[in-house]
């Protein structure tokens, strides 16, 4: 059975690898380019095992141009395909052009979780279990037909990036058993209960500001969901950006009767951390970074508990204050 694949990222690399050890008839790949902020790349990995196997290969950021991709499903006589690691939509021409369909791998147990990075949202909502689910594309987003799933736990502490590795190897076992399955005919699909579907959103750096109002572990969730190399939980400290990159509670938290959330309240110079109050409690800080340093201990760069972290009201009027007399000075 002749087999393309769509792949992208770390996780597309791993099951394009895996896809070949196998023994799989790749008849060609389109490789998805990452986005620009993204510091792990795969394109050139995927580049090179495709040469190395002499399979065709076809890197494009998006498939706008359908007559090309879907007439490219027909050069290569494709049969069935596997999306993993993309994202963009495969508009339904080119899905139509591979006569045993397309299917794809996302990582959450659908219905639940259709749309964008479900894995971060899962651990920023405080799940206790993601997993991964391979089904076929068809017009709606992450609603066809389920040819498998597997459960994946999350534990209490873990990151996004730990998580990630996990539901990569739960991706790979997934797309060669449907591959056998697929071989020997007995491959089919269940479908989506609609009642118990659920949607995310699609996450941009921005969205991982802190807002040091709300609860401890709703914080610590965002801090994991979104550590390196995710674009990170931010904060403000003298106006510039600060990244937390690793964090942990404070139990049980000392008792303020007189409570600003966001101001520092500890120093251990010997850990390196720093304690800021939160809504309800305290967070540690353990691992931070700036714009130009990625990994800097927390008491490296806040020095004082009469400082507050965020952006401050007070000192955004002062600094405009000073713009204002500046330019009615020149």
């Amino acid at each position: 059975m002749r087999i393309v694949f769509f792949v992208g990222t770390k996780r597309g690399f791993r099951t394009l690898r895996a896809a070949v050890e196998a023994g799989m008839e790749i008849c060609g790949i389109v490789s998805l380019e990452q986005d620009a902020h993204e510091t792990e790349r795969f394109e050139a990995p995927i580049a090179e095992l495709a040469a190395a196997r002499g399979i065709p290969l076809v890197q494009a950021k998006f498939l706008s141009d359908v007559p090309r991709f879907a007439g490219l499903m027909a050069k290569w006589r494709a049969e069935l395909g596997f999306v993993v690691g993309a994202r963009v939509l495969i508009p339904q021409p080119v899905v139509d052009a591979v006569p045993g369909g397309l299917l794809a791998a996302h990582d959450s147990l659908l219905p639940a979780y259709r749309g964008f990075a479900p894995l971060n949202w899962a651990i920023i909502n405080g799940e206790t279990e993601t997993g991964v689910s391979l089904f076929f594309l068809s017009e709606a987003m992450d609603a066809g037909l389920i040819v498998g799933q597997a459960r994946v736990a999350i534990a209490p502490d873990e990151t996004a990036p730990a998580l990630y590795e996990r539901v990569c190897d739960a991706t790979v076992t997934l797309v060669v058993a449907s591959w056998r399955r697929a071989e020997a005919g007995t491959l089919a699909g269940t479908t989506q209960d609609e009642t118990a579907a659920s949607y995310t959103c699609p996450r941009i750096p921005a969205d991982g500001l802190i807002d040091w109002t709300r609860p401890t572990t709703a914080l610590l969730r965002l801090v994991r969901a979104l550590t390196y190399p995710y674009a990170g939980a931010f904060t403000f400290y003298r106006g510039e950006r600060l990244f937390i990159w690793a964090a942990e509670t404070v139990a049980p938290p000392p008792r303020y009767a007189a409570r600003i959330p966001g101001r520092v309240v500890g120093l251990d110079k010997q850990a390196g951390s720093v304690d800021v109050l939160t809504g309800d409690g305290v967070l540690r800080l353990r691992e931070v970074g700036t714009e130009t340093e990625r990994t800097l201990r927390p008491v490296d760069v806040i020095k004082s508990v009469r400082v507050s972290l965020g952006l401050d009201p007070v000192d955004l009027w002062q600094r405009v204050r000073e713009l204002e007399k500046h330019g009615s000075q020149g």
